[in-house]
C-alpha cells in the first residue's frame, strides 16, 4: 500500500538535491509518483519504500516524513489540519523546520502546542513517547512523523583537508555521494570514475556498498588516493582515461570530474582532446540503458551527443568566481 512521503531537501544547491532523491526513488521503491514540490521539500506517494537504504545514501536530504497532512500555510489551515489528526494519547513534542519564507518555526511549534493541549494531549519537550514533524514554505506546511535522518555529520568529517591525502580544487563529500546517487547505481554494482584524482567520489560510492574502480594518469594522485580508500572496496589503475582498460559494456555507472585548469591536463595535447576521446570511452565501457555523470567547467552537451548519449538532465553549480561545474547527467540508449 503506497504511503505518503515529504523529503526535506537541503538548500546546498537548487536541482540536485531533487534529483538525488528522485533518482534514489526509482531504485529503491517499489513504485512511487511525486505529487508536489514546494520550496526544498518534494512529496511523493511510493510503494514498498525502502528509507533505511535512503537514509544511508542521501546527501542532500536532511530528513524524511511519513505524511501526516498537508496544508495551507494560514493560521487558520494550521489549525484545522491540527485539529484533524488522529493522534495516539501519548506525550507528543512538535519541531518545525522552516525552508525559506513562511511562518516562523517556533510560531508554529507554539501555535501546534496550543491546539493539541486544547485536544487534550500532553507536551513533553525532552523525553516525548511522539515526535511530530512539521516542514513550513512560503506556502505550504507539511506535518508527519520523522521515518528517517541521513547522517549529514560523517561528510563534514571526510572534507578533503581532513583526508589522509588532500590535493586542492576537488569535489565536496555531499556533492560527490549525490552525483554518485543520480547515476541510480546500486550496492554491488561497479562504478567508475576514470578521473579518480584523490577518489573522492570512489570513497563515497564505497561508504553505500557500491563496487570502485579509478583511473588517473598521475602516479603521485594514486598513491594518495590508496590512503583515502583504505579499507574499502576499490581498485585504482594508473591509466589513462582516454584508453581504458575495461571491455564494452563492463561497468554499471561512470562518475567524474573532469580536469579543468588541473596538472592532469599536460600529457594530452589540449584538454579538449581528453575531454573528447574520454567520453567515447565512457560511453563505450558503460553497460546499455545506464546512466553517467560527466562534471565539466563549460557546456559539453553538443559533445556528448555525438557520442552517443542522452542528456537526461543538465545542473550548474557555481563554485566562485571564474568557476562554474556543468553536471551532466547522461545516458546510454537501452537499445544500444
Amino acid at each position: 500500500m503506497a504511503k505518503f512521503y515529504a523529503f526535506e531537501l537541503s538548500g546546498e544547491h537548487p536541482t540536485v538535491p531533487r534529483s538525488e532523491a528522485l533518482s534514489l526513488l526509482r531504485i529503491h521503491a517499489a513504485s512511487f509518483r511525486e505529487v508536489a514540490g514546494t520550496e526544498r521539500c518534494l512529496l511523493v506517494d511510493a510503494d514498498g519504500l525502502d528509507h533505511r537504504i535512503l537514509e544511508r545514501r542521501l546527501a542532500m536530504t536532511h530528513r524524511i516524513l511519513e505524511v501526516l497532512k498537508v496544508c495551507d500555510a494560514s493560521p487558520e489551515s494550521i489549525e484545522q489540519a491540527l485539529r484533524s489528526l488522529d493522534l495516539p494519547r501519548l506525550s507528543y513534542r512538535v519541531r518545525a523546520s522552516r525552508l525559506g519564507e513562511g511562518i516562523k518555526s517556533h510560531d508554529l511549534e507554539r501555535m501546534a502546542g496550543r491546539v493539541l493541549h486544547a485536544m487534550g494531549y500532553r507536551a513533553d519537550l525532552e523525553n516525548p513517547e511522539l515526535d511530530i514533524r512539521a516542514i513550513v514554505s512560503r506556502n505550504k506546511v507539511v506535518f508527519g512523523y520523522e521515518v528517517a535522518r541521513p547522517d549529514r555529520g560523517g561528510f563534514e568529517r571526510r572534507r578533503p583537508h581532513l583526508k589522509p591525502f588532500f590535493y586542492p580544487g576537488v569535489l565536496m563529500p555531499r556533492m560527490a555521494r549525490a552525483l554518485v546517487n543520480i547515476t541510480m547505481v546500486r550496492p554491488g554494482e561497479l562504478l567508475l570514475d576514470p578521473f579518480s584524482g584523490t577518489a573522492g567520489i570512489l570513497v563515497e560510492a564505497c561508504l553505500t556498498g557500491i563496487r570502485g574502480v579509478g583511473v588517473d594518469v598521475q602516479e603521485k594522485l594514486n598513491r594518495g588516493a590508496r590512503a583515502n580508500l583504505e579499507g574499502m572496496e576499490a581498485d585504482l589503475i594508473l591509466g589513462d582515461a582516454r584508453s581504458l582498460p575495461f571491455k564494452n559494456s563492463s561497468v554499471d555507472a561512470v562518475v567524474t570530474d573532469t580536469p579543468y585548469g588541473r596538472s592532469a591536463v599536460i600529457k594530452a595535447r589540449s584538454k579538449d582532446e581528453i575531454l573528447s576521446r574520454s567520453v567515447e570511452e565512457m560511453y563505450r565501457v558503460l553497460k546499455a540503458g545506464r546512466r553517467a555523470v560527466i562534471v565539466t567547467d563549460s557546456p559539453a552537451e553538443d559533445l556528448l551527443r555525438s557520442r552517443g548519449f542522452r542528456i537526461a538532465e543538465l545542473h550548474s553549480d557555481r563554485v566562485h568566481r571564474s568557476l562554474t561545474r556543468y553536471i551532466h547527467v547522461c545516458e546510454k540508449p537501452a537499445d544500444f
